[in-house]
């Protein structure tokens, strides 16, 4: 939520400046879509992705993606309440058209599935968290949040380079935090499990490279009762 908007071209300027069989993103007001780029036919005002023809016009955002992609759509998912207070609807095409890919979550992947589909409340509405961190799924065209699970991560490893944060969550996660450059790692462990193995290599991790920071003032993060929480920098 804190990466600014994407300020992307004109569409039409961006399909005039697209070569054929590009991987793009589209975003109409329904649709968010992924496809190979065909052509635009100005005179007709279509946009051929993947042999389908779309209204230029009624599309409100397009880009190329750096990754090759499968044919994909995907109902358009609307800001809620917590992206409107965040000021972020106002440009909602353009966040779902190109993304960050800035953060990943590491753990159970069922789990980490179902976790993205609570909801964070204001006042009596609601918002799921899935519509902020947009995480991958097969089914997808859109997506911010990289998910790995953690018994494969090893297949995955080293992360791309793009990731800002990375979330590790529970034990066999948190036994990959020196594996992991990013800017910011959170770890989270329950201390209430027999095995403290992955404790224990956090806190020597901690004595052996790290430098202490305070969660209060440097987090601005108060732990509530009930939270054991420690907070450190590393050299990369």
């Amino acid at each position: 939520m804190a990466s600014p908007a994407p300020v992307l071209p004109p569409v039409r300027d961006v399909a005039l400046s697209l070569s054929v069989d590009t991987p793009v993103r589209a975003v109409t007001q329904s649709t968010v879509i992924t496809e190979n780029f065909r052509g635009v036919d100005l005179d007709r005002g279509r946009l051929n992705l993947g042999g389908y023809e779309w209204i230029l016009d009624k599309v409100d955002a397009l880009t190329p993606i750096p990754h090759p992609t499968t044919a994909l759509r995907q109902p358009i998912i609307r800001p809620g309440v917590i992206c409107q207070m965040a000021g972020m609807s106002s440009d909602w095409a353009a966040r779902l058209c190109s993304p960050p890919e800035d953060f990943a979550l590491i753990g159970t992947l069922s789990w980490l599935r179902e976790n993205t589909n609570v909801f964070l409340a204001r006042g009596s509405e609601r918002e799921p968290i899935s519509s902020i961190l947009l995480p991958t799924h097969p089914d997808a065209a859109t997506w911010s949040t990289r998910l790995y699970s953690a018994l494969k991560l090893d297949d995955d490893l080293p992360l791309p380079e793009s990731l800002q944060g990375v979330v590790l969550d529970g034990t066999t996660a948190a036994q990959y935090l020196a594996a992991i450059e990013t800017k910011v790692v959170i770890a989270i462990l329950d201390r209430s499990i027999a095995d403290q193995t992955a404790g224990e290599n956090v806190v020597q991790y901690y004595n052996s490279r790290g430098n202490p920071l305070s969660l209060k003032h440097d987090v601005r993060w108060t732990p509530t009762p009930g939270i054991e929480a420690l907070g450190f920098w590393i050299p990369l």
